[in-house]
């Protein structure tokens, strides 16, 4: 599997725990746990320069509990409203790529 295929997998698993019952918080922080293995600097194109701020955002806060980690602690941190439009986010990277895979 190509960089390409194996990113568009990983984001294809992100986006299937942003949909049902839950939490917005927690469903999001499924997302970017299965996206754990993705390195935002080997993504290339729109995707990866729109997946690089992405990261940047939802691991800019330092922990506040010990153990807590820096997704859980930034997307505490955010209103309800933010924390959605970080998972419109990852839907349109998401699309992003298959949009690439589509040019191919």
């Amino acid at each position: 599997m190509s960089i390409d295929g194996y990113h568009r997998e990983k984001f294809a698993s992100a986006v299937s725990n942003l949909v049902g019952l839950g939490e917005i918080r927690d469903r999001v922080e499924r997302a970017f746990v299965s996206l754990i293995t993705v390195n935002p600097e080997k993504m290339t194109g729109e995707a990866g320069r729109k997946y690089q701020a992405l990261h940047a955002k939802v691991t800019s806060q330092e922990e506040v509990t010990e153990g807590e980690g820096k997704i859980r602690s930034t997307l505490r941190q955010m209103s309800d409203e933010d924390v959605s439009d970080v998972a419109e986010e990852l839907l349109e990277i998401h699309n992003q790529l298959l949009r690439d895979f589509s040019a191919e």
